[in-house]
Order: structure tokens, then sequence, then C-alpha cells
């Protein structure tokens, strides 16, 4: 995968995040896995809910995975809540009194106080939201770490979608021509997705990166031939033709693009117009920042039903993010539950 440089963000006062909290991490293992983890071990436990003193831990479920940890304790039970998000993390001991210290730290708990939610992890796959209530000894924490699923409403509307529209299963990708992972995505796993129409709709959005001196006119391009119906098509040809229009100089990529259109069935006289005016740029810089919104850093991103995925190869992971999300309750309903309370 290319990444495109960004500024990163990071929880609110939470500097130990960045090293702590790699990418989705315990979240998504069967249930008695996260509650077998050493952290926890001071806990007793009685089926998702572990306690300790006045300390409690829930563990959210979807098809009988991991997808949230909720904490809560009082005040003086800080590492209690530090232990709930070191096995959200599969984070080792070692690191429990850093961040216990950055609990303590008066400036934190000041954030913590108004609440918040924020990304918990580069890649954007994790939230992290907190809340102190209450003062004195009536003061209590409430922490949960959770996936990051993205509602359809993240995402813009686009002609570019392959597969039947009452699929289960919704594949969301962010692409660039000039990506040679593209490609290979679009020759290898892709072909499988659309030969199950029924089972997968497949979504495209563009994110062509700034050193790939064509990509952004071949999104236009590409662009044109959705506004025909042939995106599937055009797309075939811009990447069978991979080698050909990548290193072209501006001009003779532009006549490329212009001889693909005929090649993939389009009105090529309709085509050339739309390329030439430039009318679907607008288009293509919307899905680009809408990318940047759900946290893309390069290509090919993926999401499979909001839930962005660390290998699309990864045929255990597909399963695992199809159960959660079709679970019943799904997901993304007892997360949104739970963050009700953090907003």
């Amino acid at each position: 995968m290319r990444r495109n440089k960004k500024t990163l963000r990071t929880v609110i006062g939470l500097v130990l995040l960045g090293a702590l909290a790699p990418a989705q991490a315990q979240l998504l293992q069967p249930l008695a896995q996260t509650q077998a983890q050493d952290i926890l071990k001071p806990f007793a436990v009685a089926g998702n809910v572990l306690t300790h003193g006045n300390s409690r831990i829930t563990l959210d479920t979807a098809g009988g995975r991991t997808v949230g940890v909720l904490a809560e304790a009082a005040l003086g039970g800080t590492e209690d809540v530090v232990r709930a998000l070191l096995a959200a993390w599969n984070s080792p001991e070692s690191n429990l009194a850093g961040l216990v210290n950055t609990f303590n730290d008066p400036k934190f708990q000041a954030n913590a106080r108004t609440g918040f939610v924020e990304l918990a992890d580069e890649a954007g796959t994790q939230l992290i939201a907190v809340k102190l209530a209450g003062r004195g000894t009536a003061a209590r924490w409430n922490v949960y770490v959770t996936l990051n699923i993205q509602p359809d409403s993240s995402f813009p509307a686009t002609n570019n979608v392959l597969g039947n529209a009452a699929a289960p299963h919704v594949v969301r990708i962010f692409s660039d021509f000039q990506c040679p992972y593209c490609k290979r995505l679009w020759d290898t796993t892709l072909v499988d997705w659309k030969t199950r129409p029924a089972e997968y709709r497949v979504v495209h959005y563009q994110f062509p990166l700034s050193f790939h001196k064509n990509a952004f006119a071949a999104a236009e391009a590409s662009e044109c031939a959705g506004a025909q119906g042939k995106f599937g098509a055009y797309a075939d040809v811009l990447f069978a033709r991979f080698s050909d229009w990548t290193p072209q100089a501006a001009a003779a990529a532009n006549t490329s693009f212009n001889s693909y259109a005929k090649v993939a069935g389009l009105n090529a006289t309709a085509f050339k117009s739309c390329l030439a005016s430039h009318s679907m740029k607008s288009r293509v810089e919307a899905q680009l920042a809408a990318g940047k919104m759900v946290a893309v850093q390069g290509t090919p991103t993926i999401f499979l039903n909001g839930v962005k995925l660390s290998d699309y190869t990864n045929a255990d992971e597909l399963a695992t993010v199809q159960a959660i999300t079709t679970a019943k309750p799904s997901a993304a309903t007892l997360i949104g539950q739970r963050l009700q309370s953090f907003r």
C-alpha cells in the first residue's frame, strides 16, 4: 500500500496511545480470548461482565467477537480502567503505570470532564470515548474503546457501483488508477467479488495520490465513463493498459484516455467533451475529501460493511467482519448505543 502524507490525529491529551493502540488489536477476537488476557487477572468473570471491587468492565460482542470494551470505575479505580484499555489493545502490563499517570494528570481529567470521542489509532479503525463524571468521592470514569464502523452517510454518492443493490455486503474501495497495488486488487480479489454480485456490492471511490502524475486525470476519465454507465468497462481498460499510459506525459495520457473510450464501448464524442471540460473534477475532489475524513491514508483502502480492513486478502478477517456486521443486533447498533452517552 502506498501512503499519502497526512497530519496524524491523536486522542486529546493521551499521548501514549500512538504506542499502545495498534490497529484493531484485541478487538474482533473471540470473547473467551479477550477475557483470558493476563492484564485482566484481577477481575472476576461472569459472562461478558468482569468485576474487581466497584470497578466493572463490559465486553460488547457481536457474532461472538469482542467489538467494544466499556470500563466503569471510581476515580480511585483508575488502574482498573487502564487495564480495560490495555486489554482492548492487547498491550502488556509494562504499559500500565505510564497510562495510569496520564489518566491522573489534571489536564487530562479536565478534558475528560467535558467528555470526548476520538480516534484511538492512526489508521482510524478504533474509537476511544472518555468521560469523567461527578466530584470528590462520587467521581467515576466511563471509558469505551470500540471499532470505528463508518455509516453509509460517511461516503459520497457515486455512479461507480458493481453488483446488486440488495447485496448484504458492501465493499467500498478508495483507489488510484496509477497505483500498482490497486491494479493487483482489480486483477485478483475484485474479480472474485464481481462474480458474486448477489453477495457483494462493490463501490469505487477516487483517491488519486498527488505523486502519481496521471492519476487525477485518469480518475476524471473514469468518472466520465461512469456518467455513461460504463465505469467498470472503462476501469478494466485503464488497468489493462496500465503500463502504457502511466509513464506518459499529460497530453499523451489524455490522448490515451480518449482512445480507451471506444475500446470500453462508450460514446466517444460525449466522453471527449466530458474529459475536456473537466466537469468531473469536483466529483473526484469530493471523493478524495471524503476519503481523508474516514482516515484513508493510501491506496487501496477498503471498507467492508463500514469496517476498514487491514488485509482484504485475509478470508478470516472478511468472515469476522461479515459476522459482526450482520449479527442481530449488529456491532454498529451496539456501538452506537454506547457512544450516545459520551456525545
